[in-house]
Order: C-alpha cells, then structure tokens, then sequence
C-alpha cells in the first residue's frame, strides 16, 4: 500500500479538518519512501521509540502528540534534532493525529466510555458537526446478498437503500465511509463506487471529553478499582470528595482539568481526566471527585486502540501494524506505604 493511502485511511478517522486551530497534526516529516509495508504506531514521538520502529523496518510512523507544535530549525541536539536524523535518514513519513483524534468520541477517543457502557452519552465540549454521506455503489449481481446487508446494516448510525437494480446506497457518517468500502470488497466482489454526496442532514457532532451514566450505580472505591483495572498506571490524584456512590461521570483524555466546570455541571459527580493543577483542584465543587489519572494512561489505551483498528481496516493484504507502548514518565512513592481518597 502507498503510504499516502495509509495516511489517506488515517485521516477517514482522525480529519486534520477536525483538529484545534492551535495544533499541527497531519504529516511532520515527509518521507521518500512511497509504499509502506510496515505501519509503526505510538503516542510520542520519542527519539528511542522512533529508533525501535525503524529498526523493525516501518516506512510510516504514526503518533498521537506531534513533534512541535510550532516549526523550526533544528539549530540544536535535542530529540528534535535526533528524530529529524533518524527519520530522514531512513526516508521514512511521520504523522501525527493530535486533537483530529481526540474528538473521534465515537471512535478511538471513546475507548473508556465504551469499556464502561455508558449510557446516555453527551460530548462534553462540542466543537463542530460533520455531515453523513451518501455512498451510491454499482453491484455486479443485483441486489446486495444477505452477507452484505448482514455486516453493513451491524454498523452503527448507518442506512442502506436499493435505489433500482444493481445499485446500493449506503448513508453513513465519514468515520466509517473505508469500513463500508471494506465489506462491500469483501461481501460482493466486483462492486464499485459510483458517488459520493455529503447530505445536508443527518449529522454526527464532534467534541472533547464524553459524559454519561454508568449502567449500574457503583460504590466510589468500587468505581475507581473499576478504573484502575481498565488503565496503564497504578495510582491516581484526587480533588474533592469521593462519592459514596457514582452514577453519572465524565472524562477527557489528555490534558483536561480545565473542563472541570462544564463536566460538573452537566451533572457528572467524577471527572477522570489528567494533568490537574492547583486552583483547578480548589474549584472542584464539594461532593464531587476529580481523579488525575495523568496525561498517559487514557492517551496510551486510546493510541493502542487506534492501531488495532487500523489493522482490522488494512485487513490481511495491507500493511503490518504494530504498537510501540510507552512508559508513563510520572512515577509516585508513598513513604509511608499508604494512601487513600478522601470521602464524604
């Protein structure tokens, strides 16, 4: 596969489109390299992980938080400089998927929401709407066979039509627009894409951060076991107080502490998010709980997942993937070999 394809199925989750107007996602480094067999996949760009992916003989490294957020010669020996050389000289591309990431809550990003079934799910902090498209096929064989209505009409938020002989339309957000094409090449041989129209209506919100209620009320110490089961890291940071009870939480992968506020007033009594300063922990409201599982952990689970899916995507005939974990670079020691959340 040509690496611009690879990005080009990078990009139909995580839209450069999408990202903060602040950020600098999408290529860091453009390669000479043009096929890509191998697909390396991390959350930082750190030089020994870089070194690790090329040595394995990947042509197209994929990171979560780009190389800079603002460009500029590399006139000093710093891990700029170290990448910039390991990667140019292997001719390999770079590319981030910052915040064009982090709002896929109905993807990668939602990972925990997902993981804990949330229920009556709302972004936290909107920051646009995509529109549906409408995806019009020509089937080689007539109407689309049970194998193919079967696996397209499983997909969420997904409508299918047969507008006259050998035809099928598929209405679907973008995210899932290369899943579609997917099962279509797998299900009906043959088949090709006809149009693609963006619908005025429906369509599908983008944001930061999720809200929603936990399918069972659970006792605080069982909630944060709950989590602790589900992340990377063996500790967290508390503000506020534990609720004896958690019914409705809410979190923000990264670095989300100043959401606070809005996920508390949407009602949330948790807010599990990372990176929380001083004053951000004294403005947590009594009888609510922010718990700092650092900036890590949730990004790492959500990167991982986005590997898996990318492999599920390319499927047996595309390029390896294979995740290159981190280490959380935040540790904690207790002297005194305790340490408990206070509650109410």
């Amino acid at each position: 596969m040509r690496v611009a394809d690879c990005i080009t199925c990078i990009e139909a989750v995580a839209d450069p489109a999408r990202a903060a107007s602040w950020d600098r996602c999408g290529v860091q480094i453009a390669g000479t390299v043009p096929d890509c067999t191998r697909l390396a996949v991390a959350l930082d760009p750190l030089p020994g992980m870089i070194e690790e992916a090329l040595d394995w003989g990947a042509q197209l490294v994929l990171t979560h938080h780009p190389l800079a957020l603002a460009p500029r010669l590399p006139d000093r020996l710093d891990d700029l400089h170290r990448v910039l050389t390991l990667v140019l000289g292997r001719g390999a591309t770079l590319y981030s998927a910052h915040t064009s990431l982090d709002v896929v809550t109905d993807g990668p990003a939602g990972w925990l929401a997902q993981a804990l079934e949330l229920q009556n799910q709302h972004i936290l902090e909107p920051a646009g709407s995509v529109a549906f498209l409408a995806l019009r096929f020509a089937l080689p064989q007539g109407s689309a066979g049970p194998d193919t209505l079967a696996a397209l009409t499983a997909l969420p938020q997904l409508a299918v039509s047969q507008p006259g002989e050998h035809l099928l339309e598929v209405a679907c957000p973008p995210g899932l627009r290369a899943r579609v094409e997917a099962i279509l090449a797998e299900t009906a041989p043959g088949s090709r894409c006809l149009a693609v129209t963006q619908l005025a209506q429906p369509s599908t919100p983008y944001g930061y951060g999720l809200v929603g209620d936990l399918p069972q009320p659970l006792a605080g110490d069982v909630f944060l076991k709950r989590l602790a089961a589900l992340l990377p890291r063996s500790f967290f940071t508390l503000a506020g107080c534990l609720p004896a009870t958690v019914g409705r939480m809410a979190y923000c992968p990264g670095s989300g502490a100043d959401m606070a506020a809005r996920a508390f007033a949407a009602g949330a009594t948790v807010y599990v998010t990372g990176d929380l300063k001083y004053h951000q922990a004294q403005a947590v409201p009594a009888h609510c709980c922010l718990v700092d599982v650092g900036h890590f952990s949730l990004e790492e689970v959500m990167m991982r997942r986005f590997a898996a899916d990318l492999a599920a995507t390319f499927g047996q005939d595309g390029p390896e993937v294979r995740y290159f974990a981190g280490t959380d670079p935040i540790t904690a020691h207790f002297p005194d070999g305790t340490a408990a959340p206070r509650t109410e």
